[in-house]
């Protein structure tokens, strides 16, 4: 066991100094000056392993992994344009993170988009349906994000083993630099917090922690949690997992409405947050149907939207003509 344990220390500090690459993801960029798309993605990336400093070294590895691209392709299949943007967990609206060494935006930047997405495009005549993926500390900014939005409906919320290990002494003096929310609204630092929920099992103490909260908002919920039992992967993944999400999801009222959750046999917390994982493959498997049913829903282009049909003229060459009297 202390073989293991050495082995597995010994593996975290090699992966933290070796050199991370970023790769640029292939799905369109939010962009709120243009025109809007069917569905807008927003994910938020966890807490990078020890021996990083976070939340200053957090960065956005959901985009650079290509999680963030096969949600969006997983929509786009249905005939639905897209557009994504991806985030880090930290409070700030921009920071540079020397685990990757590149400018990366944090939750402040989330807020700032979500308030113009909100105030322009929500308020149009063809909203765009507003999808959210979060993995580990993501999931609860997410949450949190749902929570304080009580006025948007959120069409699918995508929870990759929540975790709120370090919320505290992570992000406490960051989210002290954010606005204060409206209508005496919790700030981002209870994202954390225990909340009463019916139900709820006795060694939960009746209450389930925010980011295992599902608001009223939120159409439909996909969670993911991590394996509790050593089992090896047909790919990466550590044999023990570190870390794992225990509570599943529910309503206020204590129901599981809209609620589906998957738990990996054989994922750790990091691998489930992959593309071509068990994890994902089961979100994706969901999402494609889902999809199908919002292109169909779709409402037809409001007439004033339609461009007016050019008059009818007479072929070239030929005279202009005038209906004979009846």
């Amino acid at each position: 066991m202390f073989v293991l344990l050495r082995f597995f220390f010994l593996l975290l500090l090699l992966s933290a100094c070796a050199p991370i690459t970023v790769h640029t993801g292939r799905s369109a960029a939010l962009n709120l000056a243009g025109p809007p798309p069917d569905v807008v993605i927003l994910s938020v990336s966890g807490r990078c392993g020890p021996p990083c400093s976070a939340p200053r070294d957090n960065w956005d590895y959901l985009s650079s992994r290509g999680t963030l691209d096969a949600v969006a392709d997983a929509v786009a299949a249905a005939g639905l344009t897209v557009q994504v943007a991806g985030y880090a967990s930290n409070a700030a609206v921009q920071f540079d993170s020397l685990q990757v060494q590149a400018p990366q935006r944090g939750f402040g930047a989330l807020l700032a988009d979500f308030e113009r997405l909100k105030n322009g495009w929500l308020k149009g005549p063809t909203p765009p349906r507003v999808v959210l993926l979060g993995h580990s500390q993501g999931v609860a900014w997410l949450h949190y994000l749902t929570r304080v939005y009580p006025e948007v409906t959120f069409a699918l919320q995508i929870d990759l083993d929540g975790i709120c290990t370090a919320w505290r002494a992570d992000h406490a003096a960051g989210i002290r630099g954010l606005p204060v929310p409206p209508d005496g609204l919790p700030s981002a630092i209870s994202a954390c917090d225990s909340l009463s929920v019916p139900g709820v099992p006795l060694l939960a103490r009746g209450s389930l922690i925010s980011k295992d909260v599902v608001w009223p908002n939120v159409a439909v919920n996909l969670e993911v949690q991590s394996k509790r039992l050593p089992a090896r992967t047909n790919g990466s993944g550590l044999l023990i997992n570190y870390l794992f999400d225990l509570s599943r999801n529910a309503r206020l009222d204590g129901s599981a409405a809209g609620i589906q959750t998957y738990v990996s046999a054989r994922e750790d917390h990091s691998a489930v947050s992959y593309p071509g994982s068990d994890a994902l493959n089961w979100v994706l498997a969901r999402i494609r149907p889902m999809a199908q049913d919002w292109k169909a829903q779709q409402p037809a282009i409001p007439a004033s939207l339609v461009p007016a049909a050019a008059p009818a003229t007479s072929p070239p060459g030929l005279p202009e003509t005038t209906p004979a009297a009846p």
